[in-house]
């Protein structure tokens, strides 16, 4: 009698370990095409979106970034943003910037975005600075 219980919950654990090894597959939640704001404890300082990625991992992309004295101020830059899987988790996204515009204008801003909320930013060779976000 035992044993077939327990030939019976071995069936059950080898169906559900068969179901989720090779019937599902895990997604991490999409930010595609997501608008998000990122703030310090002053206010807004950077606001962007993130671009539909499908199969690429690299694309160009536009953002605002606030200044610092005048945050209702801002300006418009171009980049590039990198879509990278996280090497523990490949459900996990998270995304890698930069902006380069040593001839026009001196800027050069580098930021990590860790969804849904989590941003380090950098300017030049400063160490960067932790910001929260929001969509």
């Amino acid at each position: 009698m035992f044993g077939k219980i327990m030939s019976k919950i071995n069936v059950k654990i080898y169906v559900l370990i068969f179901f989720f090894t090779y019937v599902t597959e895990l997604r991490g939640k999409s930010f595609d095409q997501k608008v998000f704001t990122c703030a310090d404890e002053v206010g807004p300082r950077l606001e962007f979106e993130i671009p539909k990625f499908g199969v690429l991992t690299e694309a160009n992309f536009t953002f605002k970034i606030f200044k610092i004295n005048e945050r209702k101020s801002f300006t418009i830059k171009k980049g590039i943003i990198k879509k990278i899987s996280s090497p523990i988790d490949n459900s996990y996204f998270f995304y890698k910037a930069n902006s380069n515009d040593k001839q026009k204008d001196n800027f050069e801003i580098t930021f990590e975005f860790y969804p849904p909320s989590h941003l380090l930013i950098q300017h030049f060779n400063s160490p960067f600075t932790d910001l929260v976000c929001w969509n």
